[in-house]
């Protein structure tokens, strides 16, 4: 088996067949066996795993080295350490053939050292620059070294480092005081929700035509489009709960989250690769939505205890009506029969 999404299919395809009885357990036996990972894919997952904690407390050394000896280190001295690191990094990924596993974690440090960079300079020349610049900046210039690395998880980063200064441009330039307050208690918190929602959603186009005609440089696999996926539910839902529960609800925002969380569901269910986690993300929102529309409904025309008894009824009859569906979309994907 090539991959543990295969290996996955596979178990699930054998014991239906089990379950029908259209394989014995003498058959089930071998083939089972032949799903399960050997030696060399446990070798191979460790290696990789190990890589990865390495370079990220490599990253955690660089940021904890500055922190405590800020004071003792000339400024000059600060940024001569960091661009021999960068250049040190660089030089090893272009000493290392192309798709090495020491070449990308050092192209992977790179990335984190630049926003590195990024911070020593702003805590030098205190400018009053807002943080989200700060984001905003390191996410170009891990652009670079993700084109450099070709692969996919080089991305992921640039879309967490972009998001969060996004979030951050949200909070302070479209009237919400505090990031915080952007989710609790902020003026426009819906208007600036609604924002970047829609910046989610020209992320998530955005990464779909690059698999389609740039795929070579790293835009592959299901993660990358699943954490765009994820952060849309996520602002989908607040955009509908922070419509209902305010003292006039809102339909415009109530309206808008659910159908962007419908959207997301359709496209990740029919047009895009099946994601399971997206799906159960987007029904457990829409979920939230309704039992909170409903709740607030109940709550003005009548306002009695009973009502907390009626919306359990109605969640555990969504939760498994979601379920139900999510299974069998699920089977329909794989080619597992009902």
């Amino acid at each position: 088996m090539s991959s543990l999404s295969d290996r996955r299919i596979a178990q699930q395809a054998l014991a239906d067949w089990r379950a029908q009885d259209r394989l014995d357990a003498e058959g089930l036996s071998p083939a089972w066996a032949r799903t399960l990972p050997a030696r060399a894919d446990w070798h191979r997952w460790l290696e990789r795993a190990l890589l990865l904690l390495g370079t990220a407390l490599l990253c955690a050394g660089v940021i904890v080295f500055f922190a405590f000896n800020w004071d003792a280190l000339h400024k000059f001295a600060k940024f001569g350490l960091l661009a021999g690191l960068l250049t040190g990094l660089a030089a090893l990924a272009a000493w290392r053939p192309a798709g090495d596993g020491v070449g990308q974690a050092a192209l992977a440090g790179a990335q984190v050292v630049s926003g590195v960079w990024m911070a020593v300079i702003g805590q030098t020349y205190q400018t009053g620059a807002d943080a989200w610049q700060l984001f905003a900046l390191w996410t170009l210039l891990a652009v670079p070294w993700a084109l450099a690395a070709r692969a996919a998880p080089h991305w992921w980063l640039v879309i967490v480092v972009g998001n969060v200064a996004l979030l951050r441009y949200g909070s302070v330039r479209l009237g919400v005081g505090g990031m915080f307050d952007l989710l609790f208690a902020g003026r426009h918190a819906r208007e600036t929700t609604l924002f970047l929602l829609l910046a989610c959603c020209v992320q998530l186009a955005l990464w779909y035509v690059l698999a389609a005609r740039a795929a070579r440089w790293g835009f592959r696999g299901d993660a990358g489009p699943r954490l765009i996926a994820v952060l849309a539910c996520g602002y989908a839902a607040w955009l509908g709960l922070t419509s209902v529960l305010v003292h006039r609800v809102e339909a415009v925002g109530l309206v808008a989250g659910a159908v962007a969380l419908a959207g997301l569901g359709g496209w990740f269910r029919r047009r895009a690769s099946f994601d399971i986690v997206v799906l159960s993300l987007a029904c457990l929102a829409g979920i939230a939505l309704a039992v909170s529309a409903l709740g607030r409904l109940l709550a003005e025309g009548h306002g009695d205890f009973g009502i907390f008894l009626l919306l359990g009824l109605v969640t555990v009859g969504l939760a498994a009506a979601a379920a139900a569906w999510l299974l069998r979309a699920w089977r329909d994907a794989n080619g597992s029969p009902a």
